[in-house]
């Protein structure tokens, strides 16, 4: 299961856009196993696309999540503030945990 994760906005804005691509395969078991329990804590394949505040700020960080694995694939564009807290705790571990691309 590859997890895509960029992250735009802040006052850089699209000139400070990070991705942050890991492939759960490729991870200790114990990490990869964290991740994919926050990821079906979050119900990820039945988010819906957007998850996006309805007056955000230049400063807001918005976030794009997409999952390829286990033949499906979704891609979710929020931010953290309307998001669960399963999704808030995937999106930190992932910008903690793996460096950017």
């Amino acid at each position: 299961m590859r997890l895509t994760l960029t992250c735009t906005g802040g006052f850089a804005g699209p000139a400070g856009a990070q991705t942050r691509t890991v492939d759960l395969a490729q991870l200790p078991q114990e990490q990869a196993s964290q991740l994919e329990q926050l990821l079906h804590a979050s119900d990820f394949f039945a988010l819906p696309p957007k998850l996006i505040k309805e007056a955000p700020k230049s400063w807001d960080f918005q976030y794009d999540l997409k999952v390829d694995g286990d033949g499906q694939a979704h891609c979710v564009r929020y931010h953290l503030d309307e998001a669960s807290p399963s999704l808030k705790q995937l999106t930190e571990k992932l910008n903690e945990e793996v460096d950017p691309d």
